[in-house]
């Protein structure tokens, strides 16, 4: 499957969650997935983000999503989950991520994204209960853009 059938495919889940209001960070990794959306509220900064989307679902009552690039730029978002959690709004984080065989190699923007927030979110979008944020981690791999 290609990156961007891939990236479709998540952003049409996320859709189905309920998800109307997109938050897009600036990356390259996460190309395929802002291909896919085609637009949303654009943000430079990571955390301003997430805080964003914490505050727009609190105040809408739905699922807002966040879209990231790899590397510590997915780190940003978890002072928003930490909140999210504790409130019970249902946050969802989308964090782009290079492919496996690059964590551990010290590769430019490769951390261990897997498992990055811990507690504070589930990574299982069958059983999410929407009163704690969900973390959906993207493997994309080279070209990005490869439709």
């Amino acid at each position: 499957m290609t990156n961007i059938a891939v990236a479709r495919e998540i952003i049409e889940r996320v859709r189905g969650l309920g998800v109307v209001d997109f938050c897009i960070c600036g990356g390259s990794r996460n190309a395929p997935l802002i291909a896919a959306l085609g637009s949303g509220y654009s943000f430079v900064d990571e955390r301003s983000a997430a805080f964003f989307a914490l505050g727009r679902a609190k105040r809408d009552g739905r699922p807002v999503a966040v879209i990231t690039t790899s590397g510590t730029a997915a780190a940003e978002l978890l002072p928003a989950a930490v909140e999210a959690f504790y409130s019970g709004v249902p946050l969802i984080l989308i964090t782009a991520d290079r492919p496996a065989r690059f964590r551990g190699t010290a590769a430019p923007q490769s951390i261990e994204q897997v498992g990055l927030f811990g507690v504070y979110a589930t990574t299982d979008i069958d059983r999410w209960n929407r009163r704690m944020p969900l973390h959906i981690n993207v493997e994309f791999d080279e070209p990005l853009i490869d439709e």
